[in-house]
């Protein structure tokens, strides 16, 4: 799907998050309006010709730089108010490491010829194994910690991410989210990129999400 419609279904998910914080006594949950929409368009990241890739090609080397600086000064924050600065300095990589492994090692010759699958549009960032490393760690802050804010921007961050690979199963071309259990790409229906179809499915799909939301 194109990056429009990401944005619309990141959008959508962060409101049912902020609808279900709402109905359940959880304001905190509307963080999510903020994590969701950017999340959604982090696994277009891997194509260059998309405004999350060119800002990538662009701006890449710096925001690797801001974002260990926050990661670390976070780490530092939390630290002072659980004496523990190491065991937060390692949830905080294990979920921006991921992400940062795949670019290091798609700027690499080597990894380009041997692993084409983790530098390809549609390759190992629309996979589910990015979201499951961030919900791990979003369930490890929440149980030993407590840290809720975080937690619900990890949430969001989760939810967004994937609705983006179950936006790209409705595609011809499929997203193959299950690699490596099934490396094959997953397609649900065949709509074509940039059509018609595709804003309809878009429009169901937001639908679907808000419904949930004020079902549960």
């Amino acid at each position: 799907m194109t990056g429009k419609s990401h944005k619309a279904i990141g959008v959508a998910t962060g409101v049912a998050f902020a609808i279900y914080g709402i109905r359940h006594g959880e304001p905190a949950l509307m963080l999510a309006l903020v994590s969701a929409p950017l999340a959604a368009m982090l696994p277009d990241i891997d194509h260059s010709g998309s405004k999350i890739g060119q800002l990538r090609k662009q701006f890449a080397n710096t925001a690797i730089v801001v974002a260990g600086l926050m990661l670390l000064g976070a780490a530092w924050y939390y630290g002072q108010q659980i004496n523990n600065y190491t065991t937060l300095i390692a949830v905080a990589l294990g979920v921006a490491l991921p992400t940062i492994a795949l670019f290091f090692l798609s700027q690499t010759k080597w990894f380009r010829r041997g692993l084409h699958f983790a530098t390809k549009h549609r390759g190992a960032m629309h996979t589910l194994l990015i979201p499951i490393c961030m919900f791990a760690a979003s369930t490890f802050i929440g149980q030993q910690y407590g840290q809720q804010y975080f937690l619900f921007l990890l949430y969001g961050c989760v939810a967004g991410y994937v609705s983006h690979l179950l936006a790209d199963t409705l595609t011809k071309k499929g997203c193959p989210i299950l690699f490596p259990i099934w490396p094959n790409n997953i397609r649900l229906t065949k709509i074509t990129t940039g059509s018609q179809d595709e804003s309809i499915a878009m429009g169901i799909l937001i639908l679907i999400i808000i419904v949930i939301a004020l079902l549960v």
